[in-house]
């Protein structure tokens, strides 16, 4: 074999090498940004001049923090205040919608905000009470309350 034929071999095989290994990477880049919403449109929250309670969820993600997921929408489900016409209840993927937690401070999932008509962040609960049942929809109850009496004054 010729020195330049055995070079020329070896480059071939760099630059296929170099192929395969960017399509792979494009690969996964195309998935990631599919899966985690990258090209999604950004649109603000639809209040519709109301107050809303928003539930930041999480649509994967580790063993863990799906079974603590599922018990805070299992509680949210079964909440009275879930059926109430004057509040709206808006589920937002915090992975999906990394722009809606930038914005309302809310650094995981789950978390609860309640906005009032004008989008102004009223109340907020980032932090879980337990595992079994992450939200305090006590104290979000109460918020509620006070202020839809307070819109309707």
């Amino acid at each position: 074999m010729h020195p330049n034929q055995a070079l020329s071999l070896a480059n071939r095989r760099r630059i296929t090498g170099l192929i395969l290994f960017s399509a792979v990477v494009m690969a996964v880049l195309a998935i990631k940004s599919f899966n985690d919403g990258w090209f999604d449109p950004k649109t603000p929250l639809e209040l519709n001049n109301q107050p809303a309670l928003v539930f930041f969820t999480l649509g994967q993600g580790c063993e863990c923090q799906m079974y603590v997921i599922r018990n805070a929408e299992a509680q949210l489900s079964a909440w009275s205040l879930a059926e109430e016409d004057s509040l709206s209840i808006l589920r937002v993927d915090f992975s999906r919608r990394p722009d809606l937690a930038q914005q309302y401070g809310v650094n995981r999932a789950p978390a609860l905000l309640l906005l009032d008509a004008l989008g102004q962040v009223v109340w907020k609960q980032d932090d879980g009470l337990s595992d079994e049942a992450p939200l305090d929809l006590e104290q979000a109850e109460d918020q509620v309350e006070a202020l839809l009496s307070e819109e309707a004054q």
